[in-house]
């Protein structure tokens, strides 16, 4: 692990919220998209800069752009950015989606205020970027996770909020290698194998105790503490949605696999043993191929699913008590929200539409789907989606009578369809 990420962690010490509702900022004009935590607010627009503040007036972060020809990489935008504050700082370069990148921390006075932070300093042939994520250098340890989350939730286009955020994606490029740990899953009674990278497992991890840090400070039976709850989860599925393409393929392949043996009632196809089939030099069109096939997928899969996700082992971590829904798929066990989030990130894969309903009164989570089938139901925007237990061995559509009052369940819509679906 780095000197800069070791030097990102700092304890946070908890203080009352003074909030609004959050929402995702979409900048048009370049397709940027940001959720930054509750409480935070645009301060200030211009053509090529947009600065945010938070509930305190103690931290910002601003965004800034440059025609793609005023530097030719991550690290002369970090150099420039840096010596016009006449800042000290430290940066370690890595790619962010294909664009040469700089993340850094950073020390620096503005106005007679000295400030610390964070910064994303990337480029590229559209535009050269930086984007500083800071606050009072009194403040900074009451606020350092805020600051570095509402950095992480950045992306440079829509369709990159189902990947890892800028931070995260630093966490997992700062060690010097990869860890690959074998995982095997039983679906179905067949074994599932494949290699989770350990160092993933522990970047989504990172993630996770940093936005429980942070949604610690909400009350969740208000306003702020329920929209504060529905970003913690949102990006969570973000930071993981990516991460379980390998997983969702190979049980994908396996669900196609058994309906066509159904189908044709012979024992052989032309798809491959799992354990090997997606190391070969055709996975990536193969994986495309099944991406595209949502519709051949019976109308049982959100069950067959389920009854797999029901079967894992019960275990909190003791720290956020969530455990990543990507360590969950590897290892087979976790919580109720690490196996309904599991659960929805792999129908979202296929194409089936679901959310999540979580309860403070019930202390519990589980999973609406968009499938046929009887059973109880809850509305979602005008949709009755059926719920889905996934910590107890029950039929989709079942609900324990002392959690079926709909009014003690807050939904978060979670699905952003991929553009095959």
């Amino acid at each position: 692990m780095s000197k800069i990420l070791r030097l990102i962690f700092i304890p946070l010490l908890v203080f009352p919220a003074f909030a609004v509702t959050a929402e995702a900022v979409y900048i048009e004009d370049t397709g940027f998209v940001l959720e930054p935590p509750v409480g935070w607010t645009v301060l200030d627009v211009t053509d090529s800069r947009w600065t945010f503040q938070d509930f305190t007036g103690e931290a910002f972060m601003q965004i800034k752009i440059w025609p793609g020809d005023s530097w030719d990489s991550g690290q002369a935008v970090f150099d420039g950015v840096t010596g016009e504050l006449a800042a000290k700082a430290e940066g370690e370069q890595y790619d962010l989606y294909g664009r040469d990148a700089v993340f850094g921390i950073l020390d620096f006075a503005s106005g007679g205020y000295e400030y610390s932070g964070y910064g994303l300093f990337t480029d590229g042939e559209d535009f050269d970027m930086a984007i500083l994520s800071f606050a009072s250098a009194e403040a900074l340890p009451l606020l350092n996770d805020y600051v570095l989350s509402a950095l992480d939730s950045f992306a440079f286009a829509p369709g990159l909020m189902l990947n890892p955020g800028p931070v995260s994606s630093y966490y997992l490029q700062s060690y010097t290698a990869s860890q690959r740990i074998p995982a095997s899953t039983v679906f179905e009674g067949e074994a599932v194998e494949w290699q989770v990278d350990g160092r993933a497992v522990e970047a989504s991890q990172l993630v996770i105790e940093r936005e429980a840090a942070i949604l610690g400070d909400f009350k969740p039976d208000t306003e702020e503490g329920i929209e504060a709850w529905k970003r913690y989860y949102r990006l969570i599925y973000r930071d993981n949605y990516s991460r379980l393409d390998y997983p969702a393929a190979l049980l994908k392949e396996r669900l196609l696999q058994t309906e066509e043996l159904d189908d044709t009632d012979e024992s052989g196809s032309d798809t491959e043993d799992s354990s090997g089939s997606w190391f070969s030099s055709g996975s990536e069109k193969r994986r495309q191929s099944l991406r595209s096939s949502a519709s051949k997928l019976s109308l049982d899969a959100p069950q067959r699913l389920l009854s797999w996700v029901q079967g894992f082992n019960y275990r909190r971590t003791g720290g956020s008590d969530l455990i990543s829904p990507l360590a969950a798929a590897a290892f087979g066990d976790g919580d109720c929200d690490s196996r309904s989030l599991l659960y929805i990130i792999l129908l979202n894969h296929y194409g089936v539409d679901s959310a999540l309903m979580v309860s403070a009164v019930y202390s519990h989570a589980m999973a609406a789907v968009d499938t046929e089938g009887p059973g109880a139901r809850i509305n979602i925007d005008g949709r009755m989606l059926l719920v889905a237990e996934t910590t107890d061995d029950v039929a989709i559509g079942m609900i324990a009578s002392d959690m079926a009052d709909p009014a003690k369940w807050t939904v978060i819509s979670l699905m952003e369809k991929e553009p095959w679906n």
